[in-house]
């Protein structure tokens, strides 16, 4: 990422480019479903077959392509957008620094062209990101691209972190227009949030502990 496209911590954003997600398989191969719930309510999520075996999390993001001054805003926004998914479900992220004794179960890099997975970035704009589903926990970001977090212009880091990372958990596309995962660009929102049908997806996979205590009786967290 070159010092003429570093992000800014604050501001506004407007549109997402197109973005293509891969997982095992190319995500978009998978067929959506429209199944029944109760009280009358769909889910337009989709599960993919794997999930974390455990519910606290490392991640990683390496030096690649990123000079010390961007790197402190992407671990900011990296940190925002796994928070998000933190939030709704029963998961924990730990960051872990680059040369840590332990192999993060999330890597996280800004990377150029052909770079060994078989799925090579194409320079600016068309693919930009791509991610794999459980457990292989990788998450790529195309270098070439104009990552920005509070023009107009550019590709918003934020919005496509938190988009990815739902692949990195197990979430496939949805079919909710209002959903994180469903596989369309979407302008800027100032209350950019997971919607109900990214909420209800999470906790199928990761649900919220619930415990008993004496004096309270049941919380959540």
């Amino acid at each position: 990422m070159s010092s003429s496209n570093r992000l800014y911590l604050f501001g506004y954003l407007a549109f997402l480019s197109i973005q293509y997600i891969v997982g095992n398989r190319p995500a978009e191969k998978y067929d959506f479903v429209n199944d029944v719930l109760t009280q009358s309510r769909y889910k337009r999520y989709v599960l993919s077959p794997n999930k974390w075996p455990y519910q606290t999390l490392t991640w990683q993001l390496r030096n690649d392509h990123i000079t010390d001054a961007d790197r402190f805003i992407i671990r900011h926004t990296l940190h925002r957008a796994f928070n998000l998914w933190a939030s709704a479900s029963s998961l924990m992220f730990i960051e872990l620094p680059v040369g840590h004794q332990w192999k993060p179960d999330i890597t996280v890099a800004f990377l150029k062209g052909k770079h060994g997975d078989n799925l090579p970035f194409d320079g600016p704009e068309g693919i930009v990101a791509h991610a794999f589903y459980p457990a292989v926990g990788v998450l790529h970001f195309d270098a070439d691209e104009n990552w920005t977090l509070n023009r107009f212009e550019g590709i918003n880091l934020y919005q496509a972190a938190v988009h990815e990372i739902g692949h990195l958990l197990g979430l496939e596309h949805s079919t909710d227009t209002r959903a994180v995962m469903f596989p369309k660009n979407r302008k800027f929102d100032l209350e950019y949030n997971l919607a109900d049908d990214d909420i209800r997806a999470i906790r199928k996979l990761y649900p919220l502990k619930v415990e008993r205590t004496r004096m309270y009786g049941y919380y959540r967290h």
